[in-house]
């Protein structure tokens, strides 16, 4: 099944993994896998929108892209690392809050406890451009659109094998939050992708449980060779699951 793919750093993981399955001649349905990926920070498809503030017109590579008559569905890897980039690095003064869907996990001791509707408009704001593009793509194609789901955070020891990614020095290190607290953050973004997928009619494709160790962490044979992403086992996984999920769509509209 031919697909087009357009993404941020986590597609990264997808585009290896399908790479896999193509090299195996691996097939959906009786049709051969075959994946179209681009990455949306390499320089022509930046900035997104050639409208600015309005982010309403795309980047016209990112048109092109998907215009290809082949693709029987576009896949997604929009954002998805805002979670880390707001929670890796210990804030001052600490904070932590309450999940909603977790109520009775532990909170940390001595930290400033926030309302978790605060979490999730400021990681809404953070979000922002890259839910316009979800609503840019819907609005450009007719096709199935899949998002898949960002990872988990990777675990603290995974982190700190690659701290130069967030941290300048072995000090530094020892400012990172605990791994509960980026979980929690990691679930309000996905809560917040969930219901922009659902309004816009947009499939979602969660994380697999086999990707998520007993601590709600990315799974240490699922973790990628740096701080923040996933590997090629994850990603063929993560596409698998995506193509039965586009199979099931196209069934029903058939």
């Amino acid at each position: 099944m031919n697909f087009v793919a357009l993404g941020h750093s986590h597609v990264v993981a997808l585009a290896k993994g399908t790479y896999a399955l193509q090299d195996r001649r691996a097939q959906d349905g009786g049709e051969p896998i075959s994946g179209a990926f681009h990455y949306l920070y390499d320089p022509g498809f930046e900035p997104p929108f050639v409208d600015g503030a309005a982010r309403s017109v795309l980047n016209p590579n990112i048109a092109d892209a998907l215009s290809d008559p082949t693709a029987r569905f576009v896949l997604t890897s929009i954002g998805g690392n805002e979670h880390n980039v707001l929670s890796i690095a210990r804030n001052r003064p600490h904070f932590d809050f309450i999940l909603g869907e977790q109520p009775d996990l532990p909170l940390e001791r001595g930290a400033e406890i926030l309302p978790e509707a605060a979490i999730r408009e400021t990681i809404l704001d953070w979000m922002s451009e890259k839910i316009a593009i979800l609503r840019a793509l819907r609005r450009a194609t007719s096709v199935p659109i899949v998002q898949i789901e960002p990872p988990p955070p990777l675990p603290r020891e995974q982190v700190l094998a690659y701290p130069k990614e967030f941290f300048r020095s072995v000090i530094d290190q020892r400012k990172m939050s605990p791994d509960l607290l980026r979980r929690k953050m990691w679930r309000v973004q996905i809560g917040v992708y969930r219901d922009v997928c659902a309004e816009l009619g947009i499939a979602y494709v969660p994380t697999l449980p086999e990707m998520i160790g007993a601590d709600g962490m990315l799974a240490t044979s699922a973790c990628g060779k740096d701080a923040t992403h996933a590997n090629e086992a994850y990603g063929e996984a993560m596409v698998l699951t995506a193509l039965r999920r586009v199979t099931a769509l196209l069934n029903v509209e058939a």
